[in-house]
């Protein structure tokens, strides 16, 4: 672990998800953004961290957080699931294949962290999907994640993230 990293590295166990959220459940609870098993964030109630799979490699905490700003790609299907898998077979047949091998590396998106001291930190994160997120459930990450920073109280509740995936849905 990093000496910066005192809390427990654990495998999380996805328990429940809603967009580009997911409940993590385990020794340290979370309500973590982006592909928990590639790059995302995960927000406990002291803070963010970043996360690679399950090693952790960057926090702030929320004392230090500011604004958040999250930049989550949105898709007009309905369901991400659609794009991701019928545009590429029309795009690869329309191209003769060689649409598949426009795509040369992972795509991310960026989680930005304004801190008190107005320092900006940012962090690319891994989507679930390559098209995007619903609109809607872009929307309400967005809204809960600027929740979370304006209102500290609210912060407890990351300690249940199903709980509070559930409220939210």
């Amino acid at each position: 672990s990093p000496a910066w990293w005192d809390g427990p590295v654990d495998s999380a166990t996805i328990s429940r998800r809603q967009g580009p959220l997911s409940a993590l459940e385990g020794t340290a609870p979370a309500l973590a953004v982006g592909d928990v098993a590639v790059r995302h964030v995960r927000l406990d109630p002291t803070g963010i961290s970043r996360h690679f799979a399950d090693s952790p490699g960057g926090f702030v905490p929320w004392s230090d957080t500011r604004e958040i700003a999250l930049g989550l790609p949105t898709t007009l299907w309905p369901h991400p699931a659609i794009g991701d898998t019928v545009w590429p077979t029309i795009e690869g047949l329309l191209s003769g294949g060689a649409a598949t091998e426009s795509l040369s590396e992972t795509p991310t998106f960026p989680f930005r962290i304004t801190t008190a001291q107005s320092d900006v930190v940012e962090w690319a994160l891994t989507p679930h999907y390559l098209s995007g997120y619903r609109r809607r459930d872009a929307r309400a990450a967005t809204r809960l994640v600027e929740y979370l920073v304006a209102h500290p109280d609210a912060r407890v509740l990351l300690a249940q993230p199903v709980a509070l995936l559930e409220r939210i849905t």
